[in-house]
């Protein structure tokens, strides 16, 4: 005997296929938006590291290690050649702690945490003043406190990002991407996509680019 055919799943094909087209759709949507935000995400952590003119002719891009003490004397130059040329030089920083140091990892943790409360450079700069004190104790995570305090930093919310694995994410790639780089020791600049090693030669290269 012939079944009568089916009528009611002839008319639900047409919604089924709605369905499966508005899911797609959403799926898409999803996608992008979730990217989007992660693309937000590391436009603000990077530009959280960078200062000066962003249309100077000379470009520095730094891998610094805190606990390096020719990076110290790096970055006060910097500083120095900052003031004298405001318009002239873009830093921006990139973290490579080297394991040799004790505390070179979670110095990178507390200054990326500063800048995730827009405070990056205010931190960078206790702890490129203050490194001849901390890098010789034993224990700094108080005297990081400390700092953060004096800055006026939410402690919570930097206790938390500190101890956050994607915030050692965050370190780590930077220092992978110097090594992809050529980079292989403190402090390593690219001027204009340059690779220049030690404070030293940096003081040389932007000496000859600024008498120009």
């Amino acid at each position: 005997m012939a079944k009568a055919p089916n009528n009611s799943s002839k008319k639900n094909k047409p919604i089924i296929t709605l369905m499966v087209v508005v899911l797609c759709i959403g799926a898409i949507l999803g996608v992008k938006f979730v990217m989007a935000k992660n693309r937000d995400q590391l436009t603000q952590l990077k530009t959280a590291r960078v200062k000066g003119n962003p249309k100077a002719p000379i470009k520095i891009v730094e891998y610094i290690d805190f606990q390096c003490p020719a990076c110290a004397a790096g970055a006060n130059m910097i500083k120095e050649f900052m003031k004298t040329h405001p318009d002239q030089i873009f830093v921006e920083m990139k973290y490579y702690p080297l394991a040799m140091h004790t505390h070179a990892f979670i110095s990178s943790y507390y200054a990326e945490c500063a800048s995730r409360q827009g405070k990056f450079w205010e931190f960078h700069d206790l702890l490129i003043g203050r490194q001849a004190m901390w890098s010789k104790l034993p224990e700094v995570k108080s005297v990081f406190d400390d700092m953060a305090k004096e800055l006026e930093l939410k402690m919570d919310k930097l206790e938390a990002c500190v101890n956050d694995e994607k915030t050692k994410e965050v370190v780590m790639k930077t220092r992978e991407e110097g090594d992809l780089l050529g980079v292989k020791s403190t402090p390593s600049y690219f001027v204009n996509d340059k690779l220049i090693v030690g404070s030293k030669n940096l003081e040389s290269e932007l000496s000859a680019l600024l008498s120009k």
